[in-house]
């Protein structure tokens, strides 16, 4: 074919559009400005579960964002410290309440979001730390839920979920290699690792504060980490959400050495366990608030979300960040 021809033939181009699909997107773009009219202004992974609720009600689980919230207003402000970052959204939506934010995730593709979004939202002193926290140095995998980066796990020996609960916990029947995919990672001992990080913060006269875990199964071995690292004088409320009712709590306390304490967050929900969806929603009519509140756990159970407290020199009675009133948060 002469150049000629193919010149002619480069610039022979017909799109052909459907105007109901110019209608369609139209329609749909008023419904999505419409739905999202609450988002916040950062960056999200399209379709992954953690970003629709961002997107639609401005926030990434509104209720931690509320405690922490309480606990900065109770005079926890000092410092966050954010261990499994992901994206970023914990730091960026209550990281402005603080005097300065670290935050720890391990998954390098996150790390890029963590750095843009807080870039975006942070008006304080953060620092990122490109690694996870465990038992020792490591490089190893993280094992990321195609359809929520935020449930990425590490699955070794170290991690205290079994197979059945790290695919329960991410909506699997069961565990299935195809609902997820590697990337490699670094991990570090956490106690040497935080041992720097409550140095910094203590240079700085920053000795109260809130640390937020979210680890997949490796909270166990944070908070020994934890417990190793922080200084008598520091105090800390740790809030994390635990998928095993038999959470090894009384192991974790005791590392502590009698400095803390735990309990839960129970929501007082309008309705009676085991109701319809037709039960729920008259019970919502007669009573349209869900209230939550931090409460002691019954029997030993820790499935759920978990509270501990760490003072600096023994449990204060009168402690203002576990004084809260069914009202603290609702959802």
């Amino acid at each position: 074919m002469s150049k000629a021809a193919n010149g002619k033939r480069a610039l022979d181009f017909r799109r052909t559009e459907s105007v109901a699909d110019l209608i369609g997107f139209g329609i749909k773009s008023w419904l999505f400005a419409k739905l999202t009219r609450n988002s916040s202004d950062l960056f999200f992974r399209g379709r992954d579960i953690i970003s629709v609720r961002s997107q639609v009600g401005g926030a990434w689980e509104p209720g931690l964002t509320a405690l922490i919230a309480h606990f900065a207003d109770a005079g926890y402000a000092d410092f966050l410290i954010d261990i499994g970052a992901n994206i970023g959204l914990v730091s960026s939506q209550s990281g402005n309440r603080f005097q300065h934010v670290h935050m720890f995730e391990p998954n390098p593709h996150c790390c890029n979001l963590i750095e843009v979004n807080t870039a975006i939202a942070l008006h304080v002193p953060k620092t990122l730390h490109r690694y996870g926290l465990g038992d020792c140095d490591k490089t190893c995998e993280l094992t990321v839920p195609k359809h929520n980066w935020g449930g990425a796990f590490v699955n070794d020996a170290a991690n205290a979920y079994d197979k059945a609960t790290l695919a329960s916990k991410d909506g699997f029947a069961a565990y299935s290699e195809a609902n997820y995919f590697n990337v490699a990672i670094e991990i570090r001992d956490g106690a040497k690792a935080l041992q720097g990080v409550f140095a910094e913060l203590l240079g700085k006269g920053l000795k109260r504060g809130v640390i937020k875990i979210d680890v997949e199964g490796y909270e166990p071995v944070v908070l020994k980490g934890i417990a190793a690292a922080i200084p008598p004088e520091v105090e800390a409320v740790i809030v994390l959400e635990s998928w095993d009712k038999n959470f090894p709590m009384e192991t974790v306390l005791r590392a502590f050495g009698g400095r803390a304490q735990a309990f839960k967050l129970e929501r007082d929900v309008p309705w009676k366990p085991g109701a319809s969806n037709l039960g729920k929603l008259a019970a919502v009519l007669l009573r349209p608030h869900i209230a939550t509140r931090i409460v002691p756990a019954a029997h030993g159970d820790w499935l759920g979300d978990v509270v501990i407290t760490v003072d600096a020199g023994g449990v204060a009675a009168d402690d203002p960040a576990v004084s809260v009133n069914s009202d603290m948060v609702r959802g």
